[in-house]
């Protein structure tokens, strides 16, 4: 008796996918549903510190390759408005801070640092007086960060 019910729900199983739905287009994508397309790519990467200026953020990030590589980013987009590039999200307890950055149709539209915004949390940091003066934002109108 019990290789009989062992023999069928063996055949049962075996059966379900002969009985499933085949999908028609097999040329589009299955998540793509025409009306859930964004036309937005983001990629994010860990965040080992930011360094602050008097007009910008110097963002240290980690690359693929594990290697640390920086990103200026100007103090001014982060002014309200309708060009406004730069955003702040406060980091969750217990996970690591992170940058966020958005393009739309390939072109870079804004960039989100999630972040602890406590200043006196050990990834802020402040950029000395000589390095300050070399960090220029003059003729910043895209960000681009290579993963």
């Amino acid at each position: 008796m019990k290789k009989i019910i062992t023999a069928i729900i063996l055949a049962a199983c075996m059966a379900i996918p002969a009985l499933a739905q085949s999908n028609s287009d097999s040329s589009k994508p299955i998540w793509d549903h025409g009306d859930n397309v964004s036309e937005y790519i983001y990629y994010t990467t860990p965040i080992y510190s930011i360094m602050q200026t008097a007009d910008a953020y110097v963002v240290f990030y980690q690359k693929q390759n594990l290697s640390v590589d920086t990103a200026v980013i100007p103090k001014t987009w982060q002014v309200a408005g309708e060009n406004k590039k730069l955003y702040f999200r406060n980091k969750t307890p217990g996970l690591d801070s992170y940058i966020t950055v958005f393009y739309k149709g390939g072109d870079f539209h804004h960039v989100v640092i999630t972040a602890n915004p406590d200043t006196r949390d050990p990834i802020w940091t402040i950029a000395p007086a000589g390095a300050s003066s070399k960090i220029s934002t003059d003729g910043i109108e895209t960000l681009d960060i290579k993963f």
